[in-house]
């Protein structure tokens, strides 16, 4: 009997031994576990910017790329009739002009020079008598008064307006007729050419007398650039 308990004895003493080893390696691991502790280096704010940024010499030079623009053709040119007129009052000139369709405006010239003679002048202005269909419209800095004349199914403008003159006449008509001459591409007159001008109110070129007033007048077909004839600086 005492045999037993002394074994039983032993043994109970073996497990406890062993559950207290094992507990205590437990608890060890644990500890080492708790113990562990991580760390990093956080790097400073200028340190980070001076990785992320050039300094102002290292910078590449930036260039924008070359734009390159659609070429543009030049507007296309397309016949054109002009009818214009200077009547000289006093001290101004007086310009009257019309520029349209070849056919359309070739078919009222009649009409308009027929306007033109009729005119009259008080204190340097002019008075008139619209014909049947024409309506005045008002000027502007550049004009005295805009016509819209009735030109087959559509209107044309006929414009009026007035200068200084210079006081040689032949010198004022020529820079003018020259000038529109040159709106429509064709070549200049010489004064020559204007005192061999005949009075046929419709011709190409004409000089013609309504009563005391002389009136000076072009009837021309050229290509007017569709872009516009732009402004003379004599007369519209």
């Amino acid at each position: 009997m005492n045999v037993f308990f002394t074994q039983f004895a032993e043994m109970k003493m073996f497990s406890l031994l062993s559950l207290a080893t094992v507990l205590l390696f437990g608890l060890m691991i644990g500890c080492a576990n708790e113990a562990e502790i991580s760390s990093y280096t956080t790097p400073k704010p200028e340190d980070v910017h001076a990785e992320n940024h050039l300094a102002e010499s290292e910078r590449p030079e930036r260039t924008a790329p070359a734009m390159t623009l659609p070429a543009q053709a030049e507007p296309a040119a397309k016949p054109a009739r002009m009818y214009a007129a200077i009547v000289p009052n006093g001290d101004q000139n007086w310009f009257y002009k019309m520029t349209g369709p070849v056919e359309s405006v070739g078919q009222i010239v009649p009409q308009l020079a027929e306007f033109v003679s009729s005119v009259t002048y008080n204190e340097g202005k002019p008075v008139w008598t619209l014909p049947e269909g024409w309506q005045e419209q008002p000027g502007n800095q550049f004009r005295y008064a805009t016509l819209v004349v009735p030109v087959g199914d559509a209107t044309q403008e006929f414009t009026v307006s007035a200068l200084p003159a210079s006081g040689d006449i032949t010198t004022d008509v020529v820079i003018n007729i020259n000038r529109w001459n040159g709106q429509l591409g064709l070549g200049e007159i010489t004064t020559s050419d204007l005192e061999a001008a005949g009075e046929d109110p419709t011709a190409k070129l004409a000089k013609i007398k309504s009563g005391e007033q002389a009136i000076y007048s072009i009837n021309i077909v050229g290509e007017q650039s569709s872009g516009g004839m732009g402004r003379p600086p004599f007369a519209r």
